[in-house]
């Protein structure tokens, strides 16, 4: 039985979130709904624990998952800010690694096989250490979901190095960095269409380590991969869900505008992690 803690969760698009989550996954998971506000639940889906302050509320939940009554973090209708504040407070003793950062498990209808990207919700201009940092968080992630060796694309604007270009300088620094890794397969500069595309690959003559079957994508910024997330949704016909890792249980962020397949494929992506 998986226990999920809900920060702030006594609302209506959490109660659907929670059906939904039951119809899916029947007995294998349960519910604790911590919040300031009256219980709506009038059908068990949840237990229910009642808190005066919104600080009270966040700090009984996080507390929840570090004393492992709950395996998985799930932020309700809560600033994320104010969230990760809390967990990372040292009395909890939630953090795992150096650096933070957001997984999203990416469904793309013209690929037959899991594609993750990082960090496209966190770390704002990572530096050579902070996107090492978001690596090997994101190839942890790739193992924890069934991914043996996973090839890591350093996304460019191109797969030539460009000494004017910072993410294709920053990405040959980080490539050389792991060039004697030996559980993953770490390589960069290059192009999205050449990261996922075997007839672009074709088309160019391209030949490198990675030729359109790339399992994750790490993006130089969180400007492109803010972007590239949202064409993906909206364009795309993906369907995302998305982790904080780097801490001891992963941490899904819901907002009032994710679509509900988005909110029940984040706790797949959560329930995969820690079943591994």
């Amino acid at each position: 039985m998986i226990t999920i803690a809900v920060a702030n969760g006594s609302r209506s698009e959490m109660l659907e979130f929670v059906t939904r989550a039951h119809e899916k996954y029947s007995n294998e998971i349960k519910f604790i709904v911590f919040d300031t506000k009256q219980n709506i639940d009038s059908n068990n889906l949840w237990t229910y624990i009642q808190c005066e302050t919104e600080k009270e509320m966040i700090h009984e939940a996080v507390k929840s998952v570090a004393s492992n009554q709950a395996q998985i973090l799930v932020k309700g209708i809560v600033s994320t800010h104010v969230l990760l504040k809390e967990v990372l407070r040292e009395e909890h003793d939630l953090k795992k690694q150096g650096v933070l950062s957001h997984a999203a498990l990416i469904n793309l209808p013209q690929l037959n096989r899991p594609l993750l990207l990082a960090d496209a919700g966190m770390n704002i201009e990572p530096s050579k250490e902070v996107l090492t940092g978001i690596i090997d968080n994101t190839v942890e992630v790739a193992f924890k979901i069934g991914l043996e060796n996973p090839k890591v694309a350093l996304l460019s604007a191109a797969e030539n190095y460009n000494p004017k270009m910072p993410s294709s300088v920053m990405a040959k620094e980080v490539t050389d960095y792991y060039s004697n890794n030996k559980t993953a397969i770490i390589h960069g500069p290059i192009s999205f269409d050449l990261a996922l595309s075997k007839e672009a690959v074709a088309h160019k003559g391209f030949s490198g380590p990675i030729e359109g079957d790339a399992d994750v994508i790490i993006v130089p910024n969180i400007d492109v991969g803010n972007a590239l997330y949202k064409a993906l949704v909206l364009f795309g016909g993906a369907i995302t869900g998305g982790t904080i890792v780097g801490t001891k249980v992963p941490i899904v962020l819901t907002s009032r505008s994710d679509a509900i397949e988005s909110k029940l494929y984040s706790l797949e992506f959560a329930i995969k992690q820690i079943k591994k």
